[in-house]
């Protein structure tokens, strides 16, 4: 895939969602959220970067990274969640965190390491009555100085 026709398309989606706000007289506000915002984030890490996806409706993870769980979510916002780990916890998992440009359509990786490691700065936190915690992004662009290069899903090389 080529990064400018994906960019193009994600900034398309948000510009027709200000365009149907506007249309409406502000009454509503269209925002791509929740699995839209999800499943791009799903595409940016299998398009642009070594994971491999699983089938639609994964509870815990999204795809695999040489053999380790990933779990990936993205956000137009400031913020994000991780929702309760699984019954066997998260062992070697790994997260993906991406920050999507409702402007310019464009995504920036925001985490990009091991899940344990922001599960751990998240424990003095009480999870919400749907099992979430949230977490800032600058929080986890600090968390991530910290993560160690066998963590790290690589990007694809694109020519």
């Amino acid at each position: 895939m080529i990064k400018e026709e994906f960019v193009s398309a994600v900034k398309g989606v948000f510009d027709a969602c200000r365009h149907l706000s506007k249309i409406s007289g502000e009454i509503r506000q269209f925002t791509p959220d929740g699995r839209m915002v999800g499943d791009i984030g799903e595409l940016i890490a299998c398009s642009f970067y070594q994971v491999t996806l699983h089938g639609v409706g994964r509870h815990y993870w999204d795809g695999v990274y040489n053999n380790r769980n990933v779990q990936i979510k993205a956000t137009g916002g400031d913020t994000t969640y991780l929702k309760e780990p699984p019954a066997e916890g998260y062992s070697n998992g790994l997260l993906m965190v991406f920050k999507i440009d409702r402007n310019s359509g464009d995504y920036s990786l925001v985490y990009n390491g091991d899940i344990g490691r922001v599960w751990g700065a998240l424990d003095n936190l009480q999870s919400n009555r749907n099992g979430e915690k949230t977490i800032s992004l600058n929080r986890l662009r600090e968390i991530q100085k910290a993560v160690q290069g066998e963590d790290i899903v690589p990007a694809l090389k694109i020519l």
